[in-house]
């Protein structure tokens, strides 16, 4: 039985504020900085399924973008660490 739509967005908002929270942490608390996060249809054909993408945008609206290759739900600190 699938899971009802509520349930899917509430999982998949828990796990995007998750993901900038790691990119919060691993940046440091004096930085201050926007940080978006969205799961997407990955359109590489290596990729075996959706990407997270992520933008980091500074006071100075410089920004910095990047796609992780994983779904959201399995974005670790380790990928943060790796992709900054």
């Amino acid at each position: 039985m699938s899971e009802s739509k509520p349930i899917q967005a509430a999982k998949a908002l828990w796990h995007t504020q998750r993901v900038k929270r790691l990119v919060r942490d691993y940046l440091g608390s004096s930085v201050a900085c926007l940080v978006s996060v969205r799961e997407t249809t990955c359109t590489d054909p290596d990729c075996a399924g959706p990407a997270t993408d992520v933008r980091v945008v500074n006071l100075s609206l410089c920004e910095t973008c990047f796609t992780i290759h994983k779904p959201v739900s399995s974005v670790s600190y380790s990928d943060i660490v790796e992709i900054l």
